[in-house]
């Protein structure tokens, strides 16, 4: 039987949540009381070690967890709608139904999720949604409208929880992971009149509850297992974030050191702990040590990624990337992977494999590589495109290893793609350069 999704075609690979449990029970343990289950997702990205160690180190800095809990920072209740609007404008099943409960264990109203909102949280969804879509279209409006409501360092907490959701909205979608049976019981009644379904999340429509219950608030309770979970968590975290910086200038030096690159939109972020994670990120998923697809084609899908979203910033920095760790790319090349990201999708085996050929003749690019191409080209939009097709075309030229670092990648970009987007209206005076 074809399989339709990657999660599918992965499936024999994913690490056990036994394995996971023994390495890091107190993560898992902390999202399971943030949103009533540990997510199916922790089992692929696993599958190469640093996707999961960029998950971990994504979400809970970006969302200032656990001290938000508490009312430090940003109103959660705002945070978390954001973070909600973010997945709906992005096409993701799986992280609406996440968002959604998470958002309403956090304060937020059913009547906020489903439309009836006040003028504050029509601000954060106009907010999240125009930087959610593809090509981001925030402009100064939506900046000025939020700051009516929100302090400037509310609002960038805001964002940054968008931002972090634009990882999750791609990894999520462009994968196919299966929606946890305990979320749908969570959501399902509430969010199916918004025309909302699990799709390709959902495997098997015996699996779809027959009612559903929201979620409660967060009460004593909560906070009691975060407290009791929070010292391992953060131990491990220590562990990945060994002599990283956190301030600029000291950030870019590491990151060219590391990389080759210094990504200057670090230097926008407010907060040390979002930029010392963001740096480990960035130097974990440009390690020569770990790679499993070399960086250059890795670069190339960034480039092609950024062209495809309209984000040429984004791209030119990929292409920075891309000449530092391959310095014998011609410009043909390059061009030829611009074109992909501006093409149509994808329409038939025979598309998929001329495509490949046009990568390969100039025999700067192995099968692999294209394949890389191909599988980005197809993940870059929101939604994905990754039909059984393309899932079927991964499967013959590349590893389990290989495509969860890709999507991996290709989600970061999404990450970084709103995050420059928010920077080049709320702070246009500082440019974004090599």
């Amino acid at each position: 039987m074809a399989m339709s999704t990657l999660a599918e075609q992965l499936q024999p690979s994913e690490i056990s949540f036994e394995q996971l449990h023994s390495n890091y029970h107190p993560m898992l343990e902390m999202v399971r009381h943030l949103i009533g289950v540990v997510p199916n997702c922790d089992t692929l990205l696993e599958i190469w070690q640093p996707g999961f160690r960029t998950y971990n180190l994504i979400v809970p800095n970006s969302l200032n967890l656990p001290f938000s809990l508490w009312g430090m920072g940003a109103p959660k209740d705002m945070v978390g709608l954001g973070m909600y609007a973010s997945s709906a404008a992005a096409s993701c099943a799986y992280c609406t139904a996440h968002t959604c409960s998470f958002a309403l264990r956090r304060g937020a109203t059913p009547d906020a999720i489903i439309g009836n909102r006040e003028p504050r949280e029509a601000a954060v969804v106009a907010m999240a949604e125009a930087l959610s879509h593809i090509p981001a279209d925030l402009t100064k409006s939506h900046i000025d409208e939020m700051n009516r409501y929100f302090s400037p360092a509310d609002v960038e907490w805001i964002m940054l929880g968008v931002g972090m959701m634009g990882f999750l909205n791609k990894f999520m979608d462009a994968v196919g992971v299966e929606l946890e049976v305990e979320s749908l019981t969570d959501v399902g009644d509430l969010l199916t009149p918004t025309d909302w379904n699990p799709g390709k999340h959902l495997r098997s429509a015996d699996a779809m509850p027959s009612e559903s219950h929201l979620p409660a608030t967060d009460s004593l309770r909560t906070y009691w297992e975060v407290i009791k979970l929070a010292p391992g968590a953060i131990n491990i975290e220590r562990q990945w974030l060994k002599r990283v910086p956190n301030r600029w200038p000291e950030v870019g030096s590491y990151l060219r050191d590391h990389t080759g690159h210094n990504f200057p939109v670090l230097r926008k972020l407010s907060s040390k702990r979002v930029v010392r994670a963001y740096t480990a990120v960035l130097r974990d998923n440009l390690s020569t040590e770990t790679t499993t697809i070399g960086l250059p084609v890795k670069a190339l899908s960034g480039v092609l990624y950024g062209t495809l979203v309209g984000n040429y910033a984004l791209a030119a920095e990929n292409e920075f990337l891309a000449k530092h760790h391959a310095p014998s790319l011609d410009n043909k090349l390059l061009d030829q992977v611009k074109q992909l990201g501006m093409r149509s999708e994808f329409e038939s085996a025979d598309d998929v494999k001329q495509t490949m050929h046009q990568l390969t003749a100039s025999n700067l690019l192995t099968q692999r590589d294209a394949a890389c191409l191909v599988l980005a080209r197809a993940a870059a939009p929101s939604p994905a495109n990754l039909d059984t097709l393309l899932v079927e075309h991964a499967a013959s030229h590349l590893s389990p290893e290989n495509n969860i670092e890709l999507m991996v990648w290709i989600s970061v970009q999404q990450m970084l793609h709103r995050i420059m987007s928010f920077y080049a209206i709320a702070s246009p005076d500082r440019q974004i350069s090599a």
